[in-house]
């Protein structure tokens, strides 16, 4: 299965299209790079994970089977459990327009760009998307009516309001800026907050409605509580005090507390009276949390970067603090 060129004017909601990433344009600015190392991790040490998202990402559930000659770039070089395309609740979305040939992707961001970024990956990964909406006749009221529909996140790697002008060409992380209040967000639900639909509202017996961009109206919060730059995200145990204090930062918050740019408080966007600590503790220490998963990738790609004689240098300085530590 090869990547296609549709006829945009023709494509409506709920069409299935396959084309390459580089094709697709990005409807944030930014990204947890986090998010990506993890899986970028989980790819390095188990090439079945790679296959599996794969699959899954084009509608064909988990992998089947696959081999030497397998290879990412090529969708009929292994095979999935189920046919591509029949699982279209797995698919991406994307909004065609305003103009003949875009292509605007609204969902999963992270893992695509994971497919741009990892070494057998690249521009030219087939992936099959779902059409969400034809805006193709919209015309200068395309991104009022993005905006309408919560399909676009115009904040800034520094949490400031951006044009869709100031959006990147194209996904993966060379071109989206890393937002690490946005990492804490993402690994904090089930631990200071939760999906407000899980949840239900004491006024009326109701779940609370479901809120689009919700890790990222939470990261906006964060930012106005705590300085990022303060903790170095390389280290492990530093990382982890980050995680605790922005736990605690976003259960603190009065109920009624607006968070974000949003309309909603505290409570209507999933936030808990307490810190999970057991759920906290468990991202931490277990080995394959996705949390795990990146500071490991963020580790080894610093080891990479760093000369052998200054690696030495920091290992002997960390072991003889962990020593006063200890006496």
């Amino acid at each position: 299965m090869s990547a296609e060129k549709p006829n945009y004017s023709e494509l409506q909601q709920g069409d299935t299209i396959t084309v390459t990433l580089d094709q697709i344009l990005p409807t944030q600015a930014v990204m947890s790079y986090d998010l990506e190392y993890a899986l970028l991790q989980s790819y390095k040490s188990n090439e079945k994970a790679m296959f599996n998202k794969l699959c899954k990402l084009n509608g064909g559930g988990s992998v089947k089977d696959w081999g030497e000659k397998s290879n990412p770039t090529d969708l009929e070089s292994f095979t999935c459990a189920k046919k591509l395309g029949s699982q279209t609740q797995d698919l991406a979305k994307v909004v065609v327009g305003p103009k003949e040939g875009l292509l605007f992707l609204t969902t999963q961001h992270h893992t695509l760009s994971s497919f741009w970024d990892m070494p057998n990956g690249g521009t030219n990964v087939p992936v099959m998307l779902k059409v969400s909406h034809n805006l193709l006749d919209s015309g200068d009221d395309f991104w009022a009516e993005m905006s309408h529909d919560n399909t676009v996140w115009l904040f800034g790697a520094k949490g400031k309001k951006i044009s869709p002008s100031d959006l990147p060409e194209f996904i993966g992380s060379k071109q989206l800026k890393e937002d690490k209040f946005l990492a804490l967000a993402f690994f904090l639900q089930g631990i200071s907050y939760d999906l407000p639909q899980k949840q239900t509202n004491p006024n009326t017996n109701e779940p609370y409605a479901v809120v689009p961009y919700l890790a990222y109206q939470w990261s906006l919060a964060l930012r106005e509580k705590m300085n990022v730059e303060n903790y170095n995200f390389n280290d492990r145990d530093d990382y982890a005090t980050a995680l605790t204090e922005a736990a605690t930062v976003m259960t603190d918050l009065a109920a009624d507390t607006l968070i974000g740019k949003s309309d909603k408080t505290a409570i209507e966007m999933g936030q808990f009276q307490e810190v999970n600590s057991k759920a906290l503790e468990a991202l931490i220490t277990n080995k394959n949390s996705n949390w795990y998963l990146a500071t490991e990738y963020r580790i080894q790609k610093k080891k990479k970067a760093t000369p052998k004689k200054i690696q030495e240098e920091q290992e002997k300085q960390k072991a003889l603090e962990e020593k006063e530590k200890a006496e």
